[in-house]
């Protein structure tokens, strides 16, 4: 059964005088168009930017951990948008991507776009005093950095990257971000339409020209003296996909996507169910659209319907705007893994004739990397492999374990020991069969190096909690290298 506001709102639009025929196809148009464009000069006067509210790491971590830690998928989402966990911003990161340039470290990273390179001052000590005295043994040996935190820390969600953008030097990058916002299923968002050339530090991801979808969500922002200082926005890219070109693939594709599409609908359980306005850039004015969010635990599947008014039953593919379907993980709220956005083209008299498809471009989902004490690093290799794709022999057993036993003892000689660190199953029976019996005699070997499926590319290692004193002890002794701050 429905919520009460789902039956409220049928109750409504059943009682709702008609005094013309409903043109669905008109009202299906314009919603479709309104969730992809977002432009127009008239602002949205019903527009509310939420507040980003300073918090510590650990107070951060504690609160995401908690709605992880919650069993039901309603609830969840519940305590999301109500209880403004989302705008926790932490105030004690630091990017580490320009404290290892500033201090001249041999430890590089995977690439120069996500952003997920903040770090508690107290971890960013740790990896470059132990790269150090890495580099003094171990010269020619690159080490790379993959994930870390990303900028404000909190939740990383599947293909999400988030990005903070200040006002500086009177540049207004903050205000003219915000002048292009619109409201979205209910959500400030900005949404453009572009080609793959818009990112040429990822070429290899994309063919050339290939249409993207961008989405900008409006996560929060700060205010002072009357002018936004900071926004803080949530990304996520859309790659446009052509339908299979054989009738019989394209059949069986689309049979696929309707089955799975009606099956969680019809028997999923309930996330949410609202109706929520979306800005419409042609008529500068709103449109309603309607959201029923489900989620199947047994199969590990959730599905979004937005449509023109709501489904009483299932799937009712004559309303339907659009239908997002996605992996569900249990304690990864609001998190939609390899989404798939489905668009109905129909003809003007309504009837369904084709569908648009758009997939989400992959960026990791981490259920840890919360608060800055988590770090993605590559194994020690001769040849320098990188964190995606390493075959477990060039992985130099010796020169990693190395690695291991510096990190650990310099971590240990701060006081803020190496909590754990995580390698693939395949990697552990390799570095076991490779290490002599007294390195594996060890509590770090024991007790700190754990397995972790998904790790044979790369390590995890995670430092515990430093305390304010650790990380304001870490801050003095960096001075020196001038660091860049969360809150700059």
């Amino acid at each position: 059964m429905g919520s009460l506001a789902s039956m409220l709102l049928l109750l409504v639009t059943a009682l709702a005088p008609v005094e013309q025929p409903y043109d669905f196809a008109r009202e299906s148009v314009q919603i479709a168009q309104a969730l992809t464009a977002t432009g127009g000069e008239a602002p949205d006067p019903a527009l509310v930017l939420p507040r980003l509210v300073w918090t510590g790491a650990e107070q951060a971590e504690s609160a995401w951990m908690h709605l992880k830690s919650m069993t039901s998928p309603a609830s969840q989402a519940m305590a999301i948008h109500r209880g403004g966990v989302e705008q926790l911003v932490c105030r004690d990161l630091i990017d580490f991507r320009e404290v290892a340039a500033r201090a001249g470290s041999t430890l590089a990273f995977r690439d120069q776009f996500r952003g997920r390179s903040w770090v508690r001052p107290a971890l960013a000590r740790v990896l470059l005093r132990a790269a150090e005295k890495f580099a003094s043994e171990y010269p020619d040996i690159q080490l790379t950095l993959g994930d870390i935190a990303q900028p404000g820390c909190g939740q990383l969600a599947y293909g999400t990257l988030v990005r903070q953008v200040a006002d500086r030097r009177g540049d207004l990058a903050a205000q003219r971000l915000l002048a292009r916002t619109r409201r979205v299923l209910g959500e400030p968002m900005i949404v453009d339409h572009v080609d793959s050339s818009e990112f040429p530090l990822e070429a290899d991801r994309f063919r050339q020209d290939t249409p993207l979808l961008v989405e900008q969500r409006v996560v929060g922002v700060t205010q002072g003296s009357g002018d936004t200082k900071l926004v803080r926005l949530a990304v996520r890219r859309f790659i446009q996909e052509p339908l299979p070109s054989k009738p019989r693939a394209l059949k069986r594709l689309l049979a696929t996507m309707v089955r799975d599409a009606s099956r969680v609908l019809a028997q999923g359980e309930v996330v949410r169910q609202t109706a929520s306005h979306t800005w419409d850039a042609e008529s500068a004015q709103d449109r309603v659209a309607y959201l029923q969010h489900r989620v199947d635990r047994k199969k590990g599947m959730q599905v979004l319907a937005i449509t023109t008014r709501p489904m009483v039953s299932g799937l009712e593919m004559d309303k339907v705007v659009e239908l997002r379907i996605a992996r569900w993980r249990p304690g990864k709220p609001e998190s939609f893994g390899g989404e798939t956005r489905w668009r109905p083209i129909r003809d003007e008299a309504g009837q369904l004739v084709s569908w648009d498809r758009w997939r989400m471009l992959g960026e990791a989902g981490h259920v840890t990397h919360l608060a800055g004490r988590d770090v993605d690093i590559s194994y020690a290799s001769r040849v320098n492999q990188g964190l995606s794709h390493v075959r477990l022999k060039k992985i130099d057993a010796k020169l990693s374990m190395r690695w291991f036993q510096l990190v650990a003892e310099t971590a240990a000689s701060y006081g803020t020991p190496v909590e754990r660190i995580l390698v693939g199953p395949r990697v552990r029976a390799w570095l076991k069969r490779k290490l002599p019996s007294g390195e594996r005699d060890t509590d770090l070997w024991r007790q700190v190096v754990q397995t972790l499926p998904g790790h044979d590319a790369h390590h995890h290692l995670r430092l515990a909690s430093p305390s304010a004193e650790d990380d304001a002890q870490a801050l003095a002794e960096l001075r020196s290298e001038p660091l860049a701050t969360a809150r700059r």
